[in-house]
């Protein structure tokens, strides 16, 4: 589904050039539940966007059904950032003149006469169809958090990005919030998520870990919650 190959990404300062990625090669497959991890600064943020087109890489192409997205047009980016991908932050922008519902619609570029229902269907799968008609500053954090997933739905989105989606949440809104994206997953959602924790890493089905700038584990999990995490704690033990 998304193909990643040479991936690099430097910021430059100056005369200095800062490298993130250097030379990253991996592939998304369909049904996926990726979850990132590596240290703080390691560069997780920094794949994500490139992968996804909030930025650009260095070098090196990103294939989306064997198209590279690297290259594309403005106009060919934007389109696919309306019907292809979608993405749930760690702190997710809602406007506060628009009741939660409004907000959710936002996200359609379609304004069909359907917009409305699907909206609101979505909120009842997310549980929080009954903060429909309030505004974003009535309502609780995983409240915002649950309708922003239901804002990344609306277009049916191939594959859905979150960076740390998780972390201003407390433990229980954070519960809620990784049962709805194991769900979707279950459902055929593809999910690429950046995280930091290794209990919400348990939740994927697949592991990668970013170390100097390339991912230096991928692999596949299986079993228990406890168990995954357990393994995942072999993984990551050189950044813990």
């Amino acid at each position: 589904m998304l193909v990643i190959q040479s991936l690099s990404k430097a910021y430059a300062s100056g005369k200095q050039v800062f490298p993130v990625l250097k030379n990253v090669n991996v592939s998304i497959h369909e049904k996926d539940f990726v979850m990132i991890m590596g240290e703080s600064g390691s560069g997780k943020s920094t794949f994500l966007n490139c992968i996804s087109t909030l930025d650009r890489p260095t070098s090196g192409q990103v294939l989306f059904k064997n198209e590279d997205i690297t290259k594309a047009t403005n106009q060919r980016i934007q389109r696919f950032r309306n019907h292809d991908v979608s993405f749930v932050f760690q702190e997710n922008i809602m406007i506060d003149t628009l009741t939660m519902i409004e907000n959710v619609m936002m996200a359609s570029l379609e304004h069909s006469i359907d917009v409305r229902t699907r909206a609101h269907e979505l909120m009842v799968s997310m549980r929080v169809d009954h903060v429909s008609d309030k505004f974003p500053t009535q309502v609780s954090t995983g409240e915002r958090q649950r309708c922003a997933i239901a804002r990344a739905l609306m277009n049916k989105p191939a594959i859905l990005f979150a960076d740390e989606p998780t972390a201003a949440l407390n433990p229980q809104f954070a519960k809620e919030v990784m049962d709805i994206f194991t769900s979707l997953n279950a459902q055929g959602q593809t999910i690429v998520m950046v995280t930091h924790s290794l209990k919400i890493a348990s939740y994927g089905n697949r592991f990668l870990l970013l170390q100097d700038g390339t991912f230096s584990v991928d692999e596949c999990l299986s079993g228990t919650q406890k168990e995954k995490q357990a393994r995942l704690l072999e993984l990551a033990k050189d950044i813990l």
